[in-house]
């Protein structure tokens, strides 16, 4: 494994700063009198007491500033998250559908909806998106529909607190793999403007990917005691390019050398695998005023307008032949057309049948040297929330609380056609929008019960909640779904008004076919709008029954229309051994409910078999639609998980703390989408309405399907450093080993690649090294990430990409007293994942050194991307 300049740096370091803090600290043993902000910090997540720290938490808890999340030079919050936490990771998703611009991360390798977020303590809103899109990088969140992290901005947040431990039974539905919740700003003074610039900087690769950010925060009193808190965030990136054209491209240039200025792209790649351009805007008000009586009314929302595009697969006009006698045929789209239709006047022609005449239409008129369709999206978010909260005369705390959220995903595609309407068809579509409503109402109670003989007052903590969520799929433009005239055309040829059918060898009669709707991606065609109203009640109770002592329990019962009943439980305790040693654990059962949108999602889209040029049709349907049953659907059950975790906390030196937790979270009746089952003509004999995907094309839906075990040990340590004269040193390692195994799955439901993913698409091993070092006016970062071994079955069957080490680095310098500028990168060595390799089954072209669709690196970008070195700027200056 390679040992970067960095490892050397940090290990300097931190035998410096160990001489310098073993000259300061006092006796080894004196752990709870650090001042370190991660001993002290109090925490809201996890518990509803409100006087526990990381280190005193019965569950792992990491606390992320928001100076770290803002500092990181991604503007996608997703990124940032990957890079900051080992357990985190969400794919590059180069060219995946609307997954694209929606990306499902995944939490100690569970999918998205699995993972609770939470914003100031109250529970985000879904996508509007469910991920039907099947490839390596939605295998660990294939089916999910999960909150859209991208819509938070940086500089909005306060902190972010990550609970790594099962919490349904304290917040519902979702809480399995663990609860973020992110802390927002509540300055009432203060302004803070923040611009980075930057761009990869590749070996092997043209300078691209240029990345803007411009970002503000604001606050500004309200009243006499109370605050009005706003950060906005505009950021622009360009598209990156990481793959040479398609072997097939190539060979049409060398054939017809005067079209080969209007391939697409020209003359870049046909096809561009890698990171897709996006602009986006995004806002937070976080408010609150305090009343006469203590009370105080609070008020928060988020705003986001997100539009991006993306590449999708070319398509060849005609039939060519490379210098090495390969051969690439042309896409079905560009077969011809008959125009001539039979009628009365003609013999043994039918109504609905065509004359095999010359009279034809071919949409290489269109596009001569064939197509890429650009699939545009623009993703918006809305959050509010409004509550009210205080303490009675009993000394009982309330909080009251109303959210309302909606998300949409409108699509649209262009440079594109609907085949089956001819010469009619139009060359861009609006395929039309998903969104997803939802309405949160809760009543959240604490008393603090004194209880003579305990060391604490017992915490007892109870509320309700009730839920609606909404899914609905809006119509895109009639053309993006339309079966039009040419989809089916049987064939007659006739000669003076006499017409017999057109036959092949075996007899059967010729029928030419054009597929229907938007080619590329085809739009909403069946109207959507379904509802899920559920409602609960918990009860919290957690106290030190003596000083070094402290035991949880926590119950919740949730009602949901479209199932019924579930209850859940939680036990935690937390033992003080001696003053710099602490045991902790915790057992827990969880769920997570099927949602509107995956119980009645309806899409079709456009693929290509992996590796190769062979296009199917994919239509996702809901469980209780016809298409749907004809092949075995059964309504959806919720999924049902039991966590164990137990660590250790360690505090033997003033400021260092150290937590080594394990865990297994076991999770049954796993919500997955089908297998593809095959529609045949025989099948659309007995269910007309699968015409719609057509013969050749496939069927699949979501089912509950598979069981799940995950085990995995996190390590985490902080050392917070004085150097005295030679400045502070704060050091942080983390190190997660996580590996889901299926121990129980339908074969129509989850193929055995996936399974594979499943278990090792995620890396099993990661670490961060994190070092800021800070002296006088400079300030000096450094980040060291290690990514294990990792696979996608699903797309490069029997390949295991290679470990590997990036290095980030960045040099701050305060130029004035409030102006603070520096300069860094982002994997500074141009570390990249493994190139495919070249087998049987996906050929490497000699031509052009990739893949038949111009892939040369895994198109999920493994866990750190293909995109190499990045460079930037920063300013930031705070009055």
């Amino acid at each position: 494994m390679k040992t970067t300049l960095i490892v050397w740096i940090a290990f300097a370091l931190i035998m410096l700063g160990n001489s310098a803090g073993a000259q300061t600290s006092p006796n080894s043993g004196s752990g709870n009198s650090a001042s370190a902000n991660d001993l002290q910090e109090l925490i809201v997540t996890g518990t509803r007491r409100l006087d526990r720290t990381v280190a005193e938490s019965s569950a792992p808890i990491d606390v992320i500033t928001g100076k770290e999340l803002a500092n990181y030079p991604a503007a996608s919050m997703l990124d940032t998250l990957s890079n900051l936490v080992p357990s985190f990771i969400v794919g590059q998703n180069s060219i995946s559908d609307a997954s694209s611009f929606v990306r499902s991360p995944s939490l100690r390798g569970l999918p998205a909806d699995e993972m609770l977020v939470m914003l100031n303590g109250k529970r985000m809103n879904r996508s509007a998106l469910v991920q039907v899109y099947q490839g390596g990088e939605t295998e660990l969140a294939f089916g999910s529909q999960g909150p859209d992290l991208n819509s938070i901005p940086s500089i909005a947040v306060k902190s972010l607190e990550i609970l790594r431990d099962g919490a349904s039974a304290q917040y519902g539905s979702d809480a399995i793999a663990g609860v973020l919740n992110y802390q927002f700003r509540n300055s009432p003074s203060g302004i803070q403007v923040d611009g980075r610039y930057g761009k990869y900087f590749p070996t092997g690769f043209p300078r691209d990917g240029g990345d803007g950010l411009l970002a503000a925060n604001v606050g500004l009193p309200l009243g006499s005691d109370g605050f009005v808190n706003l950060s906005a965030e505009w950021a622009k990136s360009e598209q990156t390019i990481r793959n040479p054209t398609r072997p097939s491209a190539l060979a049409f240039a060398q054939t017809f050398p005067n079209l080969a200025s209007q391939l697409p792209n020209y003359p870049g790649p046909v096809q561009q695998w890698g990171t897709p351009p996006s602009d986006s805007v995004k806002a937070f008000l976080n408010s609150g005023i305090k009343l006469d009586n203590g009370d105080q009314i609070y008020f928060f929302a988020n705003y986001a307008n997100i539009q991006m595009n993306e590449s999708f697969n070319y398509r060849l006009p005609v039939t060519v032949t490379d210098s090495s006698g390969n051969t690439f045929g042309n896409h079905p789209a560009f077969n011809n057309i008959f125009l001539d239709p039979c009628t009365p006047t003609l013999t043994g022609c039918p109504t609905g049948g065509y004359i095999n005449d010359s009279n034809t239409f071919n949409f290489g008129k269109v596009y001569p040297a064939g197509f890429t369709p650009r699939f545009f999206d623009v993703t918006q978010q809305f959050f509010g929330a409004v509550g009210y909260k205080g303490t009675n005369r009993w000394g009982i705390n309330y909080d009251v609380s109303g959210t309302t959220a909606q998300n949409s995903v409108a699509l649209s595609l262009r440079t594109s056609i609907n085949p089956s309407l001819g010469p009619q068809s139009p060359t861009s579509f609006y395929d039309g929008k998903f969104i997803q409503k939802e309405n949160n109402f809760n009543l959240d109670l604490s008393y603090p019960w004194q209880v003579p003989g305990l060391a604490s007052p017992i915490s007892i903590a109870g509320g309700m909640e009730w839920r609606d969520e909404n899914y609905q799929q809006l119509l895109g433009d009639a053309a993006s779904f339309a079966a039009g005239p040419y989809a089916s055309q049987p064939l007659y040829n006739c000669v003076a008004g006499a017409c017999t059918a057109d036959r092949d060898a075996n007899g059967n009669q010729i029928t030419a076919t054009q597929s229907t709707a938007s080619n590329g991606y085809g739009g909403i065609s069946a109207p959507v709008d379904a509802s899920q109203v559920s409602y609960a009640g918990y009860l919290d109770v957690e106290a030190d029954v003596f000083r070094n002592l402290t035991l949880g329990l926590a119950g919740r019962f949730e009602h949901y229309a479209s199932f019924g009943n579930t209850t859940l439980g939680k036990a935690q305790a937390r033992w003080k051994v001696v003053d710099w040693l602490a045991l902790r654990g915790t057992v827990s059962t969880g769920f997570h409910a099927p949602t509107p949108g995956q119980n009645n999602v309806e899409t079709l889209s456009t693929t290509f078999l992996p590796g190769t040029t062979t296009q199917v049709q994919i239509g996702t349907y809901p469980v209780t639609s016809a298409d749907a049953i004809f092949y075995g659907a059964k309504p959806l059950k919720p999924e049902e998980s039991t966590n164990i975790s137990g660590g250790i906390v360690l505090t033997p030196l003033t400021n260092l703390l150290v937590t080594i937790d394990g865990y297994q979270i076991t999770v049954r009746n796993r919500i997955g989408i089908s297998q593809q089952f095959n529609v045949t003509n025989a099948d659309i004999i007995k269910l007309p309405a699968l015409a719609y995907v057509g013969a050749g094309g496939t069927v699949q839906y979501f089912t509950n399907g598979f069981n799940t075990k995950t085990k995995g040990v996190d390590l985490v340590a902080t050392y917070p450093l004085s150097l005295g004269s030679l400045g502070t040193l704060d050091t942080s390692f983390a190190y997660n080993y996580n590996k889901t195994d299926v121990t129980k799955f339908d074969p129509l439901v989850i193929s055995a690649a996936r399974i594979v993913d499943i278990q090792h698409y995620a890396p099993n091993n990661r670490a961060n090294l994190n070092l800021s070092y800070g002296w006088g006016p400079i300030r000096v970062v450094a980040r060291e990430n290690y990514y294990g071994t990792f696979r996608d079955q699903n797309d490069y069957p029997g390949q295991l990409f290679s470990a590997t080490y990036t290095t980030d680095l960045e040099l701050g310098y305060q130029v004035l007293k409030n102006v603070t500028a520096a300069i860094g990168g982002r994997n500074i060595f141009n570390e990249y994942p493994d190139k495919i390799a070249n087998t049987k089954a996906s050929p490497i072209y000699s031509t052009t050194g990739g893949e038949a669709d111009g892939e040369l690196y895994p198109r999920t970008g493994g866990p750190f991307g293909f995109n190499g070195a990045f460079w930037y700027v920063r300013v930031s200056a705070t009055f």
